[in-house]
């Protein structure tokens, strides 16, 4: 058998009944595990005792630093991508991740097009888009502020909508941070999610000034109730026109100001007065230095790891400032910075759903097929495991974090994994054209072969010599010949290890 034929018997074998089982046990005594005798394998204790010395040494490796930069700027890596990225070395990587207007993406923005548009396809072609693109940077940023200036499709209704909230927050980035508030404060969606659409003079809504400065751009304990109320009053006047359009649907027309609704008198925010409009404010929050502090710790906590202080803060902050408050200079220096790649940062968060679910589909070439993964089980798929795109809990986004994980959510994880490496029917998604898998690039013959293949693609290499010779212990040995149906459970341990939900 072939290294192409093993590895499409791999992911295209129907399941067997025993294989079935021992997914199903594999997965059962995972979750159980962690519901009855917690953090049974250590990811939790990880997360706040800071890595293992053979985490620290594996860091010496520019590979592991390589690997661990993408996942955290982008999604993990295809084998290609793997490949490429080793290739370049971690400098020339950085600097294809940060300056990725000059890569084109057309190929994943033709594949999410075929997606129709609507409540289901929304999320589909947002994750199509995440699987496939060659600028994982750019998507990756796109999410942080998805999680962060929050919307909810269940309030906006209307996908286009949302959808081109998605395409402002993936077109401007990398821009400045009063450059992305003052677009987000005139997106149709926000407008009509936070109420400042039919907000008038007589009767501000407060809503979007008390998540502006709470949970947008300021913090806790650095405003008052008045400099909301305040605030509300520059937010006034503007409307999103609405019209239904049948079965419950409707259509928004285009922002309109109607200055007769407009509060023209003076307010003070913050210490500044003035007939003040949505951008004044705007300028006023950000120039708050608890604002610089509260938009780099979120983009530290978001890319190289969560709890910082201020010490360590203040470069980044520095760098914000100096650069006009370049979301862009920010990120990238970040991703350059030694903290970056220190033992604190290296598996120190959690993978999100959305991460878990579009690494494991990359790992195994299956990118092509994401949207008819991500379809199965009725779309429920990424909602058993906590995360449903364009769907946050509430305005305040996904806490993450620990909260990831739990018994219910680990099942759903592993069956997933159950899913992409057993090869379930994959029917091909409504509007879609199925795309056939590329090459392994290996020859996955052996366990020895099958884990030099995976554990420096997905795990760096670097895990427990216990795992290890379970690993080779499930297979037989290093030197035993393969089925395809060892091979795939092989393939999912792996996949359903620790340290692959890690970030």
């Amino acid at each position: 058998m072939t290294a192409q034929q093993t590895r499409e018997s791999l992911l295209k074998t129907s399941t067997t009944r025993r294989a079935i089982l021992g997914g199903s046990i594999a997965a059962a005594s995972v979750a159980v595990t962690y519901a009855a005798l917690g953090d049974k394998f250590g990811i939790l204790d990880g997360l706040s005792s800071g890595s293992t010395r053979s985490d620290a040494d594996a860091l010496k490796k520019e590979s592991v630093r390589i690997n661990h930069l993408l996942r955290r700027a982008g999604f993990g890596v295809s084998r290609e991508e793997y490949d490429h990225y080793q290739s370049l070395g971690l400098k020339a990587t950085i600097d294809e991740l940060v300056n990725y207007t000059s890569v084109d993406d057309s190929a994943a923005e033709t594949l999410a097009g075929q997606i129709p548009l609507d409540r289901q396809g929304l999320p589909t072609r947002w994750l199509v888009r995440m699987a496939n693109t060659k600028r994982p940077l750019q998507e990756k940023m796109t999410l942080f502020w998805h999680g962060l200036l929050t919307s909810q499709i269940s309030v906006v209704q209307v996908p286009e909508m949302m959808e081109r909230q998605n395409n402002f927050f993936r077109a401007n980035a990398m821009a400045t941070f009063p450059e992305i508030l003052k677009g987000i404060s005139m997106d149709p969606a926000m407008m009509i999610y936070l109420d400042i659409s039919g907000s008038q003079r007589r009767a501000p809504n407060e809503n979007y000034a008390r998540e502006l400065m709470e949970l947008f751009a300021l913090g806790i304990g650095n405003y008052t109730e008045q400099d909301i109320r305040e605030a509300a009053r520059a937010f006034t006047g503007w409307f999103v026109p609405r019209r239904r359009t049948g079965n419950n649907d409707f259509e928004y027309d285009e922002p309109t100001f109607r200055p007769n609704l407009f509060d023209g008198g003076t307010k003070t925010v913050l210490g500044r007065s003035g007939n003040f409009r949505p951008e004044d404010v705007i300028d006023i929050i950000v120039e708050q230095p608890a604002s610089a502090s509260f938009i780099v710790g979120k983009l530290f906590a978001f890319f190289a790891y969560p709890g910082a202080d201020e010490q360590t803060l203040k470069p980044f902050v520095d760098t914000y400032l100096g650069s006009g408050k370049s979301i862009g200079a920010t990120v990238e220096a970040i991703l350059r910075s030694d903290e970056m790649y220190s033992p604190r940062a290296y598996r120190s968060i959690v993978r999100s759903p959305v991460e878990y679910a579009v690494a494991a589909i990359k790992a195994l070439g299956l990118q092509g097929g994401v949207a008819g993964l991500v379809a199965q089980n009725r779309g429920q798929t990424l909602a058993q495991m906590g995360q449903v795109l364009y769907e946050p809990p509430n305005v305040a986004g996904w806490p993450g974090g620990e909260t990831w994980l739990n018994s219910a959510t680990m099942f759903a994880r592993l069956n997933f994994i159950n899913l992409v490496t057993g090869g379930a029917p994959q029917p091909a998604p409504r509007g879609a054209r199925q795309q056939s898998q590329p090459a392994p690039g290996a020859n996955l013959g052996t366990a020895a072969q099958a884990l030099d293949y995976y554990l420096p693609l997905v795990l760096d290499d670097n895990v427990p010599e216990e795992a290890r010779r379970v690993l080779l212990d499930y297979a037989g040995g290093p030197d035993a010949p393969l089925s395809p149906e060892q091979l795939r459970g092989l393939v999912y341990l792996i996949l359903a290890s620790p340290q692959f939900h890690l970030a």
